[in-house]
Formats: structure tokens, sequence, C-alpha cells
């Protein structure tokens, strides 16, 4: 009976851990009951919730994505101790870039095609950073830039 237990006990967190590595190679964060809580308060039919870690206006941020109950797919930026800290707005199409941020992404990624575009308004004053996922010759790319033109990051995907 002891073996079986300690089997057992063996199993689940053998699994745990694995489960934490797979999180941590997609990218996935676990979300915190704090931030959770506040996604299901408001969006109560909230679903497929999934979280990674981002740094936007020198602040460490949790996205967390997830579908609300019209099937809408939602980003929601949150501080460490769960507090609520801006939406980004998925933008329908390159038109919706600032002029500044275009010429920056022509200059560095020529021959660039963008794939997605979201904009965090800076929710503590003035500014805004875009988060570009593009392609150039088949490799893709997470860009972020803000609305000066200043690349902030970028990273190989």
């Amino acid at each position: 009976m002891r073996t079986l237990l300690l089997s057992l006990l063996g199993s689940v967190a053998l699994s745990g851990f694995l489960s934490s590595v797979q999180a941590a190679e997609s990218g996935t964060v676990a979300i915190p009951d704090k931030v959770r809580a506040s996604i299901l308060k408001r969006h109560p039919q909230a679903q497929d919730l999934q979280a990674s870690h981002e740094t936007h206006f020198g602040q460490q941020l949790i996205e967390v994505r997830f579908k609300d109950a019209e099937d809408d797919l939602k980003h929601e930026l949150f501080r460490a101790d769960g507090a609520l800290f801006a939406n980004e707005i998925l933008l329908a199409n390159g038109l919706e870039i600032s002029p500044e941020v275009t010429k920056v992404l022509a200059a560095n990624f020529a021959g660039y095609r963008l794939e997605k575009a979201e904009l965090v308004i800076n929710p503590n004053g003035v500014g805004e950073e875009y988060e570009l996922y593009i392609a150039i010759d088949g490799v893709k790319w997470k860009v972020a830039i803000n609305d000066k033109g200043t690349v902030l990051s970028k990273d190989r995907l």
C-alpha cells in the first residue's frame, strides 16, 4: 500500500513537472489566482485562458488571452499584484499603425510582411506601444516599437 501511494505521488509530481516544462517551452505561464478572479468577475464566461510574460512601458506584466461569451478573443495585461494594467487592442490592418512606426519597420526590417498588430495605450500617461508580428523571408519576428519609433525589443519566433 505504501509503495503504491509513493508511486502515485511520484507520478503526480512528475506530471506537474512535465506540465511546467511544457508551459515554459510554449511561452505560457500559470495565471495567478487574483488575475483569474479579476477576469472572471468582468467576463464570467471567459474560456481558454492562456498567459505569458510581456513588458510594456518598462513594467513586467502578465498578458492573458481568452475568449469571452461572444467568442471574441481578448488580450488583457495585468501587474504582478493582479491589478488590470491595460488591454491590448488588435489592429485590423497596417493602416492603423502610426507613420513613425511604419517608417522604422521599413528601415529596419526590409521586405517585412505584417501578420498581426496589437496596440497598448499607456493607462498612466501619454504613450503607445505596438506589438507587431512580422515575417521576413519566412522568418517570424515579434517586434515592440513605441509611438516615437523606438524599437523596444525584437524576438525571433
